[in-house]
This record gives C-alpha cells, structure tokens and sequence, in this order.
C-alpha cells in the first residue's frame, strides 16, 4: 500500500479571518506571500535588505553567512514566484496552480524554519550568547509555521471547492 500526502485530505474552511470569501482571502494570501517573499529577495544579491545577518554570525566564515543568505534569498525568489500562480489559480480558477502553491508553501516555511532554528542556535549556544536574537527567531519560526498552516487551509479549502463545482456542473 502506497503512503502518498494529499492536499485534499486536509480540514477546509468556510471563509478567510471569518469574514471575507475564501477567493478573497487567496488573494489576500497571494499578495501577502509576495510581499515576504520581496522582503527576504535582496538577500541573494548580499545586499544589505531588510534582513542582515552580519551581527548573528560575524565570528564565523563569510561562506556561512553567504550560504544562509543565498539559501533564504533563493526561496524567498521560488516564494514570490508561486504567490503570482496562487493569484493566477484564484482568479482564473485552475486548481492546480492552487495546489502547486500549497506544496511551495509547504517547502518554503520547512526550509526558512530549518535555517532560523540553525541560526537560532548559533545565538543561543556559541559565544557572545545573544539571547534575545536566539529567542526573536524561534518566535518566527512558531509565527510562519502556524501563518503557513492557516494559508495551506484557507487556498486548499477554495482549491477542493473549485474541484467539487467543476465535478458538479449542473449545481452551477
């Protein structure tokens, strides 16, 4: 028996932040998405954006730090991209750019969760401590798991609805 993740197996949800429709609330999620991702994009370049990671790691290797910030810059990019097909799948009502969103969600928060936890624990455990660094990241990372899980819901609930009326188009 084959074990395979399906997104239709997920719990839905009748609307986004209880008030508004569930289209939009995927654009609203659409544009947000976009916006993290434009926040963390300058990263690739080593530019200094709005995320400088000189003070977390500036006893260490320049290779580390470029690795981390071209790793986040990278996903940042992957994360903006699937945002504009999230939009285009809610607008245009094609289901599997929704669903290719909910797996690069899925990627891009394991994937930032992992590098904040790493980072976290350069903060917490090498010389000088920083504490409160160490503490602000593990913060992000509950905040973006949990906003990334109601995100994964709210576009699978509008995706599974758009499968069923499809499916169902004398009810139309």
């Amino acid at each position: 028996m084959k074990c395979r993740l399906q997104m239709d197996r997920l719990p839905t949800v009748i609307s986004c932040c209880f008030c508004c429709f569930l289209r939009a609330g995927t654009v609203m999620i659409a544009a947000f998405s976009f916006m993290v991702g434009l926040f963390f994009a300058p990263n690739v370049s080593q530019s200094k954006g709005a995320w400088d990671m000189s003070p977390v790691l500036a006893s260490y290797s320049s290779a580390t730090e470029s690795a981390v910030q071209v790793a986040l810059g990278a996903v940042s990019i992957a994360l903006c991209a699937i945002s504009a097909l999230l939009l285009l799948g809610a607008c245009c009502n094609i289901p599997i750019l929704i669903e290719i969103y909910q797996w690069g969600a899925l990627v891009y928060a394991v994937t930032v969760s992992l590098m904040f936890l790493i980072l976290a624990m350069f903060c917490f455990f090498v010389p000088p401590h920083s504490y409160l660094a160490g503490g602000l990241l593990c913060m992000f990372v509950v905040c973006n798991l949990l906003l990334t899980t109601y995100f994964i819901l709210v576009v699978n609930s509008l995706r599974v609805s758009l499968k069923y009326l499809a499916s169902h188009e004398d009810l139309v």
